[in-house]
Parts: structure tokens; sequence; C-alpha cells
């Protein structure tokens, strides 16, 4: 129940990190100061969610589904029309909230499963 759960947030979170993406681009943005700490934020969310509603896919393959999000996001970003820039750097910032995404699904992950064998005296 829980892990169906978390692939249904999921899919609607890649609907609104593909919606924040994909935006026209104008004035001041929303959220966090440092548009770095968006993209980390974004993918750190992602990630997490996605590690514990999919833990069988392991970081590696997760890694690789996210790091091509982020460059395909970036690809699209750099065409004229999307009137959006693209940054190498945006790819970089997502992959560091990639790797705290995972941590914290991993923290999660171990207090539960202490409280979940945890010997009652």
């Amino acid at each position: 129940a829980w892990r169906t759960a978390l692939q249904m947030i999921t899919l609607v979170l890649v609907i609104v990190v593909a919606w924040l993406a994909f935006k026209p681009s104008g004035g001041p943005e929303a959220g966090l100061p440092w548009d770095k700490a968006n993209h980390a934020a974004a993918f750190a969310v992602l990630t997490g969610v996605s590690a514990l509603g999919w833990p069988r896919l392991g970081f590696g393959r997760l890694a690789v589904i996210m790091l091509t999000a982020g460059v395909v996001i970036e690809l699209i970003q750099g065409l004229p029309v999307v009137g959006r820039d693209a940054d190498g750097w945006d790819v970089a910032a997502d992959m560091a909230g990639v790797s705290l995404g995972w941590l914290g699904a991993w923290i999660l992950r171990a207090v539960a499963s202490c409280a979940r064998f945890r010997v009652k005296t």
C-alpha cells in the first residue's frame, strides 16, 4: 500500500518538476533564492520518493535515470522555442540532489527497519 502510494506521488512529482522546468521564465522565480538550490531540492525530493517507491532500482539505476532526466531537461531548455537557458551546472545541482535524496531514503529505510525489529522489554 505504501509503495503504491509512493509510486503515485513520484508520478505527480515528475509532472510538477517538468512543469517547473519548462514553464516560461519571467521575472523573479519562486522557490529558494539560488537557482541551483531549487534544482538540488527538486531532484532530492524526486529521488527520495522514487527510491522508497521502487526500492529494487538501486542507487546506480536510479542515478542514471535522474541524470538522463536532468540532461534531457537542459537540452529542451536550450531550444529557442522554450525561452529558457540550458546550464550544465544545473545538471550538477540535480546530481547533488540525487545524492541527498538517496541518503534521505536510506536513512528512512534504516530507521523503519530498526523500529520494525526493535525488541520490546
